[in-house]
């Protein structure tokens, strides 16, 4: 039985919260990855014998085909004028509808292999984990792939030859944001240009360039670059494309000339994802997910004017100006294409179907083509459905492909029947019908334990709440160190039941951290029934406590009213607005709670409800932010002034030691020169001028020095102040919201803390007035208040300054002034770190708000701990995995971000203890009723 120690309660907690937290990804995107299938040809008559398979990285379908007004010459233009001559005349064209997360890798391997990968991959590396599946390049004779180091070794080092696939790349120090991204793409072309030149007098290479099956991939990422340095609007951003397209047109001519018109070559161009706004992308935004497609050559449809077709064109496509059929696309199925285009085996674990829509060819041709590629997917549904037998002790196959409906040889000798007969469309349909059936037969399997796992989890997280409030009622109610006798009989029942269902994930061969959803919620309600006697005692504590005359009327309201604000912060993450509605009742709660208190501290209300009116501008204001140096000097200005002014005035209060205003005006100056260093970085990298170096090394000590300086002050005894020690903490984290940040987010910072402390200031007046020093450490029903409002100023510490979709909204821009090379695990830690300062503020205040009331240590996040995975339970059964691509992303990062919360809460009590260790506050006089 668990021990309901507080401390080993937060252990668990954490431990739980992370294994948890991974259950989507173990319900919803499985990776659906299996092996030991045969390989099917997509067609023993190839229309081309070469490919060009062209990905502008980070190309948003829009900027590929509007006409945009370039910010630079005022002009208004087509940024890629030869592919849209292309897609007039003599191509095919349509969008490419990406899946999440819109991630390069998880984007190359659906392109290339005709998989999605599990939403895991988007955390694997490249180098080190190359693509463990089957791919076009793998079934190519020979590939010659040019680009970035991040993606090409992810092929070659997955390839069964690793000698058929050529990776000529550029080095890591290429990927600088702060310098032209051009020079990116133009690596790419130069090199293949040399390849062709080296072939005039190398005639085994020769010789390898003119034979089939040969593929070429360029992989240009100067798009992707410029849209993260200066968003996908800028002038970069534009010229890059342009860039592109004149060297597309060049390289055209080229090789026509090389292999002298042959007219067999085949060319794709499309995008591995989009772009958002704000220049970043990651999640299921349409401006992440719709890439361009563009295919022409060989074996390619001609353009289908809109005379003889409606266009299939939207309100999104209709101002492209394109007269021409749109077909869009599944990314997976572009690698079904490439593989038909020149003959190769279709991969063995692509789910995609070959857009007949873009094929030039008979109609038996195509009713071939299409039979095999049905094949290849019912070969991965049967290899699924045997594993899937071996691991069920009862199993019922997909009905449709089973006696229940029509088999699969049946449906198959039905195909080849009609293609015998020269019913060439009635066989497509029926193959297209097969491949159908194959997907949601795929999809039924992959699902097969869904009802079972989200059962364990939902009762693992009810569990979990019911431990947490059993120890808080243990620990600060009852406080009671009477021994409990221990059930025996329920004690056998849960081993039993842990037993039953160990067995169950050991026949089913499951992942070992699978048992961890049989043991948490086993554990957990376990060591709440063996306590419901004293959880049963400390109801009644809280009850006669309730200052209400009807308690347990009381406590409905109290609950109904705390599920109200719980769902509204769900209903929150989907429409932010409703964040500026709570603080705007937020306003009133110091009437309605002790309006004699609020009308005697009227300067501590008056604060309250303008810091309250402030904070809920933030939540209205557009996520997308410009960056604006002026708006970052004066947030810095803000914070020098308070930073000086406190200093004085406490220097008057508490007669502070020379020691700790000198420490003090450090902490100041670091301010002022995170200012310069930033203002410098900023002119420099907006000239294009790159980051200087004087700027980057200034920007890191000063950064790191704000951080370190405020240990000093524990050299002294003034820090013991709690007001002191606010000043302290607000000052070290200032210039931190000085250079991490691109606009008004330094504001945000200011009248965060600004509301904490007058929180703290006004739940102190409110307690004074109500309880005596005897009671003084007596929790109520009524504190379950601050827990809601610790968890509502959690979730403004994230999405005041952020999208309330993904974290991928916090924009790059400020992080180029420390790290202006392309290093994703120190850009994100140097994000996440300004992520968190909020919470290390929230859990600040809230220390100190414990020792200011008298309370016992920890009591306020005990309560909190009680109340925050009710919102986690709202996303886990939000999260979808079909419909639209922002669906599916927004389900995820709803449900991490409320989980990570969670977990961030109890990982903030010990940081807590770090932040205000040492904190003394004087002794407190209550106020008598008449005063009240």
């Amino acid at each position: 039985m668990i021990s309901l120690n507080k401390k080993l309660v937060l252990l668990v907690g954490v431990i739980f919260h992370v294994a948890f937290m991974w259950s989507i990804f173990d319900i919803y995107f499985v990776s659906p990855l299996i092996h030991g299938m045969k390989h099917h040809q997509s067609t023993a008559t190839p229309p081309a014998k070469r490919l060009f398979l062209i990905v502008g990285d980070g190309l948003r379908a829009d900027k590929a085909f509007e006409k945009v007004r370039h910010p630079t010459t005022g002009e208004s233009e087509y940024l890629a004028p030869f592919l849209r001559s292309k897609v007039m005349s003599d191509a095919t064209f349509g969008i490419s509808h990406t899946r999440m997360p819109t991630e390069s890798r998880p984007g190359h391997v659906a392109l290339i292999a005709g998989f999605y990968e599990d939403v895991s991959a988007v955390t694997k590396g490249w180098k080190e984990n190359p693509v463990d599946f089957d791919s076009v390049f793998n079934q190519s004779r020979h590939t010659y792939s040019l680009g970035s180091p991040d993606i090409l070794p992810m092929f070659k080092h997955g390839a069964e030859d690793q000698s058929r696939i050529d990776a000529i790349m550029y080095g890591h120090d290429f990927e600088d944001f702060t310098k032209g991204s051009i020079e990116l793409d133009a690596f790419v072309f130069d090199h293949l240009d040399e390849i062709f030149e080296k072939s005039k007098t190398n005639k085994t290479l020769d010789a390898q360039l003119r034979s089939d099956k040969t593929v070429f991939f360029l992989h240009l990422l100067g798009i992707d670059t410029a849209g993260h340095s200066y968003r996908p609007y800028s002038a970069e951003y534009y010229d890059n494309i342009k860039y592109i397209d004149e060297n597309i047109e060049k390289l055209v001519d080229k090789v026509n000339k090389f292999y002298n018109d042959d007219e067999q070559t085949a060319w794709v161009f499309t995008a591995d994802h989009g772009m958002s706004d704000w220049g970043s992308h990651g999640d299921g935004h349409p401006d992440n997910t719709r890439t361009p497609l563009i295919a022409w050559g060989a074996g390619v449809n001609k353009p289908i004017p809109a005379i003889e077709d409606k266009g299939n064109h939207d309100d999104y496509s209709e101002v492209w100006d394109l007269p021409v059929k749109r077909n869009d696309v599944n990314q997976a199925d572009i690698a079904s294409l490439m593989s038909y285009l020149v003959g190769l085996n279709y991969p063995s674990n692509s789910v995609g179907e070959l857009p007949l829509a873009f094929v030039n060819a008979t109609s038996e041709n195509k009713a071939l083509a299409i039979r095999n590629n049905a094949l290849a997917l019912v070969e991965q549904y049967l290899v699924k459905e045997e594993q899937q037998k071996g691991s069920q002790i009862i199993f019922k196959p997909y009905p449709a492909l089973s006696d229940a409906g029509k088999t699969i040889d049946e449906r198959l000798a039905h195909i080849d029947e009609l293609i015998a007969q020269g019913l060439d469309q009635e066989s497509i349909v029926a193959s297209e019908d097969l491949m159908s059936h194959a997907i949601i037969g795929l999809k039924y399997l992959q699902t097969y334990n869904w009802l079972f796992l989200r059962t364990l989890v939902t009762i693992g997280f009810f569990g979990w709440i019911a431990v947490a409030f059993c120890s808080y009622l243990l620990a600060f109610v009852v406080q009671s160190d009477k021994p409990f006798t221990t059930s025996l009989p329920l004690k056998g029942i849960a081993y039993v039941a842990l037993a039953i269902l160990s067995g169950f994930f050991i026949f089913q061969k499951a992942p070992l951290h699978y048992h961890l959803y049989a043991v948490f919620p086993v554990v957990f309600w376990e060591a709440v029934l063996q306590r419901r006697t004293a959880v049963a005692e400390g109801i009644s504590i809280l009850a006669r406590r309730s200052t209400s005359k009807v308690p347990a009327l009381a406590a409905v309201l109290d609950i109904g009213l705390s599920l109200v604000l719980l769902e509204a912060i769900v209903y929150g993450y989907f429409h932010r607005e409703i964040f500026s509605v709570c603080f705007g009742l937020a306003t009133l709660w110091p009437f309605l709670h002790n309006f004699s208190v609020a009308k005697r501290e009227w300067p501590t209300t008056l604060a309250w409800v303008v810091m309250c009116a402030i904070m809920s501008s933030f939540t209205l204001l557009e996520v997308v932010k410009v960056e604006s140096i002026e708006q970052i000097l004066l947030s810095g200005a803000v914070m020098l002034i308070i930073g000086l002014v406190f200093t004085i005035y406490l220097q008057r209060k508490l007669a502070l030691a020379a020691s700790t205003v000198s420490i003090l005006f450090i902490q100041i100056v670091l301010v002022v020169a995170t200012m310069y260093f930033t203002r410098e970085s900023v002119e420099s990298l907006t000239a294009r001028n790159g980051l200087p170096l004087f700027s980057q090394v200034g920007g890191w000590i000063s950064l790191i020095l704000s951080l370190a300086v405020p240990f000093l002050h524990f050299l002294g005894a003034d820090a013991k102040d709690y007001r002191l020690r606010l000043l302290i903490i607000f000052l070290a984290f200032g210039p931190t919201f000085v250079i991490l940040t691109i606009s008004w987010e330094g504001f945000f910072y200011v009248c965060f803390f600004a509301i904490l402390v007058i929180w703290i200031e006004l739940e102190t007046q409110m307690r004074d007035a109500r309880v005596t020093p005897k009671t003084r450490a007596d929790l109520t029903p009524g504190d379950f208040r601050m827990a809601l409002f610790t968890f509502f100023m959690s979730q403004i510490g994230f999405f005041g300054i952020g999208n309330i979709a993904s974290i991928s909204s916090f924009s790059l821009d400020s992080v180029y002034r420390l790290i202006p090379v392309f290093d994703p695990f120190s850009m994100g830690a140097l994000l996440m770190f300004k992520i968190l300062v909020p919470f290390a503020v929230l859990s600040a205040c809230l220390g100190i708000l414990n020792l200011k009331l008298g309370v016992p240590p920890s009591a306020l996040f005990s309560m909190v701990l009680c109340v925050s995975d009710i919102l986690t339970l709202n996303f886990f059964y939000l999260v979808v995995d079909e419909g639209s691509w922002l669906d599916i992303g927004t389900g995820i990062s709803h449900y991490c971000i409320a989980s990570g919360l969670s977990l961030f809460m109890m990982v903030l009590e010990y940081l807590s203890g770090v932040l205000v260790a040492g904190v003394t506050i004087a002794p407190q006089v209550s106020k008598t009723k008449k005063d009240m």
